[in-house]
């Protein structure tokens, strides 16, 4: 069984660009792994606009993406945000915004 999760990053517009995480989302190892090796929004934007991750690498973080590619998303709100990752069957949301990352449990 895989513990989903949604990695955010807030833009300069307000608005957020989001993507799916399948395995390991949970804060001891995804939360971990981001807060550690994606320190700035571009990093994370870099992350994040290629789309639907499949997993993190345990070490460095890193990366591995889903064959087919599936587009990151652009969302205008927090709500919107919310919404998405619950439709992805999220537990957790990660966001980064001003420079530092919230993460977020959904029930």
């Amino acid at each position: 069984m895989s513990t989903r999760a949604t990695i955010a990053v807030r833009r300069p517009s307000g608005d957020y660009l989001a993507t799916y995480l399948h395995f390991d989302g949970y804060p001891e190892h995804a939360g971990r792994l981001l807060e550690a090796n994606y320190l700035t929004a571009e990093e994370v934007e870099t992350l994040v606009q290629r789309g639907d991750i499949r997993c993190l690498d345990s070490e460095l973080g890193e990366p591995e993406y889903y064959d087919a590619e599936v587009p990151s998303a652009v969302l205008p709100t927090l709500d919107s945000l919310l919404d998405y990752s619950r439709n992805c069957a999220a537990t957790y949301v990660y966001i980064f915004d001003d420079g530092q990352w919230a993460t977020r449990k959904l029930s």
